[in-house]
């Protein structure tokens, strides 16, 4: 196995370790993860879109 392929697979791994840590976390509920992962989403870009489209830093809130 070439180099780049071990490091998808240690990457690969490293994901799957969290994905199923999510699923445990959740008693290993697929919708609570979803919303987990959909409010995640949700908090991220509103605070991307909030800090740098308009031009305001964190410690300008």
């Amino acid at each position: 196995m070439g180099q780049a392929a071990e490091v998808i697979d240690v990457e690969r791994a490293i994901l799957d370790e969290r994905v199923e840590s999510l699923f445990a976390a959740h008693g290993w509920d697929a919708r609570a993860v979803i919303e987990t992962l959909l409010l995640l989403a949700d908090s991220r870009s509103e605070r991307i879109s909030f800090e740098y489209v308009r031009g305001r830093l964190p410690d300008q809130l």
